[in-house]
This record gives C-alpha cells, sequence and structure tokens, in this order.
C-alpha cells in the first residue's frame, strides 16, 4: 500500500467518533469569500479529534474529463459532457490524486474503503476505467483533490457561521446537476437561497 493510500486509510479508519461530523454535508455560507469554497456543498468522509477531510461535490472542472485521465483508444472516447466522464475540483490538498466516491455495492479487494451504509471510497485506476466504461458502482462521483481541516479548525469555522451541517442524502450527493447542488442542500435546511443570500451578515 502506498504512503498516500496508508494515509488516507487511517484517516477514515478513526472517523466515528461521537460529536463530530463524519458522513454529513457541509453547506457554505455567504461569509466565504474564497472562490475554491464560495456556493460549494462538501461530503464530509472523516472529522475527529485529528482533523476533518472531505470533498466538494458539485464543482466540475472544465476541460478536463475521465478520458484525459485514463488511458482511452480514440475510437472508445465518449462524448466530454457523459455524466461518466466528469471531474469534480474536490478541494485544494493534493489536487493531483483522484478520489472514487461511491455506493456501496463496488469494491475492490484490500482497496475499496467502506465509509458508511451508503458511501465507500476507492483510489485506484481501474475504479476510473469501469466507470468511464459504463461497468463501475451505480452512482459515483470522480474527484481530484480533497479539502483538509486542522484539529479544531472545522469545529471554529462552523462556530463562526461559516458552515452549515446537512444530513448526506444519496441522491442529492450522487445527483449530476452540478449547479443545483447548493440549492437542493440548502432547501435540505429548510433555507431558500435568495433570502439566505439577501440576509447573511453577523449583527
Amino acid at each position: 500500500m502506498s504512503k498516500e493510500k496508508s494515509k488516507l486509510t487511517d484517516t477514515i479508519h478513526t472517523k466515528i467518533i461521537d460529536g463530530f461530523y463524519a458522513g454529513s454535508l457541509l453547506v457554505s455560507t455567504p461569509d466565504i469569500l474564497d472562490p475554491r469554497f464560495n456556493r460549494s456543498v462538501i461530503y464530509l468522509i472523516s472529522h475527529n479529534e485529528k482533523g476533518a477531510m472531505g470533498f466538494i461535490i458539485n464543482k466540475p472542472i472544465e476541460g478536463i474529463y475521465l478520458s484525459d485521465i485514463i488511458r482511452v483508444n480514440e475510437s472508445q472516447k465518449k462524448i466530454d459532457t457523459n455524466k461518466n466522464n466528469i471531474v469534480l475540483f474536490g478541494g485544494p490538498v493534493e489536487y493531483k490524486s483522484g478520489f472514487l466516491l461511491h455506493s456501496k455495492e463496488y469494491q475492490i479487494k484490500n482497496t475499496t474503503l467502506k465509509i458508511n451504509e451508503h458511501f465507500s471510497l476507492t483510489n485506484d485506476t481501474k475504479a476510473i476505467s469501469d466507470v468511464y466504461k459504463g461497468k463501475g458502482p451505480v452512482s459515483s462521483l470522480f474527484m481530484l483533490g480533497y479539502a483538509g481541516w486542522s484539529p479544531g479548525q472545522l469545529e471554529k469555522e462552523i462556530m463562526e457561521d461559516s458552515w452549515l451541517v446537512a444530513k448526506a442524502d444519496p441522491e442529492l450527493v450522487f445527483n449530476n446537476r452540478f449547479s443545483d447542488k447548493y440549492n437542493l442542500s440548502l432547501e435540505v435546511l429548510g433555507i431558500e437561497n435568495a433570502f439566505f443570500s439577501s440576509s447573511s451578515g453577523k449583527a
């Protein structure tokens, strides 16, 4: 196992601790001005006393597709807008590394990591190839990079109203209408985006 994969495994295997938000969605508030995280929805795969890790699930990368990452014969290339060919910006950490977040029925022995009863994570070129060919998991998202927080950092940002925490419904997470995910996440929280934007700010 590579050093990178070992580190990822250690992070996920220590995630289940009471009082933390692993397995939830983080929804950015208007207080976040950083363009990398503005209007972002993040699926949080790990959150404990050692920090947090998650993937932005609503920001496709323009001009980069799975067919650019894996070796595909020209005759096998699909239209770039095909849902099986989309690559998302998962976050600014380890941006050159790819991660496949997917439904639980697909797995590669000794490689796939189960996050919970709805989600698994695989970091393997075979999984990426299977997704592209339509032979992969029923539902999946492929991201480059991830978002990370040091110990206590995410808790502080939540207290400062930078993030809202929502339930991670698989239908929302794997929805390929990426431009709708932010508003859909706010709806889960009972918030209308127009009201949310106009009433933001601290007293």
